[in-house]
C-alpha cells in the first residue's frame, strides 16, 4: 500500500493530523498551506485510501488514517531517537545488540559478556528460539546471534565459536542404560527440545527412541528444569542450565556446537570479536 509513498509526505500527513488542519500544520513545519495541501493529497493518492475527512473547519482522521498516523508516529519517533544518538560526540557507545538461544545465553554467555562489556556501553540482549533469532537478525533488530545450528542461507553467515554439553536429567534417569528403559520415563519438553533431544539420542545411543512419554510441556527451558527439580519427570538440556538448577546428570553426554551468526561484515566487527573472546572462555564441554 505504501510502495509509492515517500517519507517526507508521510511526515506532512502526520503533522496535519496532529495539528487538526492544514494552516496550523503549515505554521508548525514552516511550509506554505498550498504546499502542505498538495503534499497531503499526493500522499493520500499514493496510499490509495481516504486518510482524512473534513469535520466543520477541521480535518479528522478516518479509521484507516488513524492506524497509519500511529504507525508513522512511531517511525518518526524512532528516526528522531537515532538522529539524536548519531549527533552525540561518542558514537562508539551505540548499543551492542545480540541474541542467543536461552540455555547458552543465560548460563554461559551472559555472565561472561556482562563482565567483559564496558559498563558505559548500552546492551540489548535477546533470548529466544533459533528461528526467532534468525528472524530478528534478518529484520535488523539485532546485529549478532548465538545459536546451536549453522546457517548457510543468504544473507546470514555463521561460524562455530564454542560448544556445550547436553545431558539427561530427572527422575529415574540414574538407572537407565538403554533406549528401552528411557522410553519408560516421563519427559518434560520445551520449545526447541526436538533438536536437543535428537542430538543427544543420536550421539549417545546412535539412534532415536521408538517413542517417548511426554508428561509436561513448557515454553521456556527454565520452567521445564523447574518441573524436573520438582520430580515431575526427566528432560535433556544443556549441562550448565541443569547444574544451575541443582540437577545431577545421568551418565552419557554429548557436545553440541554453538555458532555465531551475522549479516554482511558483522562477523568481522569488533562486537563479534568481543563475543568470541567471551565464548573462548566458555568453550568445551565441562
Amino acid at each position: 500500500m505504501l510502495e509509492g509513498a515517500d517519507l517526507r509526505r508521510a511526515a506532512v500527513f502526520h503533522a496535519v493530523a496532529r495539528a487538526g488542519g492544514i494552516t496550523a500544520a503549515a505554521r508548525a513545519i514552516g511550509k506554505s498551506p498550498p504546499a502542505v495541501h498538495n503534499d497531503l493529497r499526493r500522499f493520500e493518492r499514493d496510499v490509495g485510501v481516504v486518510l482524512m475527512e473534513r469535520s466543520g473547519r477541521a480535518l479528522r482522521l478516518t479509521p484507516r488514517g488513524r492506524v497509519l498516523f500511529e504507525t508513522i508516529g512511531r517511525a518518526l519517533d524512532e528516526i528522531e531517537r537515532v538522529r539524536a544518538h548519531l549527533s552525540r560526540a561518542d558514537v562508539s557507545q551505540s548499543p551492542l545488540r545480540i541474541g542467543a538461544v536461552t540455555g547458552f545465553a543465560r548460563y554461559r554467555l551472559a555472565p561472561r559478556l556482562l563482565d567483559a562489556l564496558d559498563a558505559a556501553r548500552p546492551l540489548i540482549f535477546v533470548t529466544g528460539a533459533h528461528a526467532d533469532l534468525l528472524a530478528a537478525l534478518s529484520a535488523g533488530r539485532i546485529d549478532l546471534a548465538v545459536t546451536y545450528r549453522a546457517v548457510t542461507a543468504v544473507p546470514i553467515d555463521s561460524v562455530a565459536v564454542a560448544s556445550e554439553a547436553l545431558v539427561l536429567v530427572g527422575e529415574g534417569t540414574r538407572d537407565v542404560s538403554d533406549l528401552e528403559s528411557i522410553e519408560r520415563l516421563r519427559f518434560i519438553t520445551y520449545d526447541e527440545h526436538d533438536y536437543v533431544f535428537g542430538r543427544w539420542f543420536a550421539d549417545v545411543h546412535g539412534r532415536q527412541p521408538a517413542a517417548l512419554i511426554q508428561h509436561d510441556h513448557c515454553i521456556e527451558l527454565e520452567e521445564a528444569l523447574a518441573g524436573v527439580r520438582a520430580g515431575r519427570g526427566a528432560t535433556i538440556a544443556p549441562l550448565d542450565a541443569c547444574l544451575a538448577f541443582g540437577l545431577v546428570p545421568a551418565p552419557g553426554q554429548c557436545a553440541n556446537t554453538i555458532y555465531l551468526c551475522g549479516v554482511g561484515s558483522a562477523l568481522a566487527s569488533p562486537e563479534a570479536a568481543l563475543i568470541r573472546a567471551c565464548l573462548d572462555q566458555a568453550s568445551g564441554t565441562p
